[in-house]
C-alpha cells in the first residue's frame, strides 16, 4: 500500500511538472496575444502530463492499472482547475477530458498494465518449522 501511495505522489508531481512547464512555456511564447492555437497547445500539454504521470505511476506501482488511471485523473483535475480560472474556448473542455483519457490510455498500453493487483513476494523464513 505504501508503494502505491508513493508511486501516485511521485507520478502526480512529475506529471503536473510536465504539464505546468509546457503550459508556462507556451504562455511565455504566445505572450498576451493568445490566438486559437493556444488552447490546442494547452490540450497537448495536458496530454503529455497525463501520459508522464500514468507511466511513472505504473512503473513504480508494478504496472497496476488503477494507479495509472488515478494519476491521469489527477492531471484531468488540474486541467479542470485551469479551465475554471481561464477564459478559453468551449471546445477546450471536452478536449481536456479527451487529452487526459488518451494520455492515460496510451500509458496503460505502453506499460502493459494489468487490472489485477500485484502479488506480495513472500520472504523465506529464517527459521523454518521443520
Amino acid at each position: 500500500m505504501l508503494r502505491s501511495l508513493f508511486s501516485i505522489i511521485v507520478a502526480v508531481i512529475a506529471g503536473l511538472g510536465v504539464a505546468r512547464f509546457l503550459e508556462g512555456g507556451l504562455a511565455a511564447v504566445m505572450g498576451e496575444g493568445r490566438d486559437a492555437t493556444y488552447p490546442v497547445l494547452l490540450i497537448v500539454s495536458w496530454f503529455a502530463g497525463a501520459f508522464v504521470a500514468a507511466v511513472i505511476a505504473l512503473l513504480l506501482g508494478r504496472r497496476w492499472a488503477p494507479l495509472g488511471i488515478l494519476a491521469a485523473g489527477t492531471i484531468f483535475f488540474s486541467a479542470f482547475m485551469t479551465l475554471m480560472s481561464a477564459n478559453l474556448a468551449w471546445w477546450t473542455w471536452p478536449g481536456a477530458g479527451v487529452a487526459a483519457a488518451a494520455g492515460g490510455w496510451l500509458a496503460l498500453r505502453v506499460a502493459a498494465a494489468k487490472a489485477t493487483p500485484p502479488l506480495k513476494k513472500h520472504k523465506e523464513e529464517i527459521f523454518p518449522d521443520d
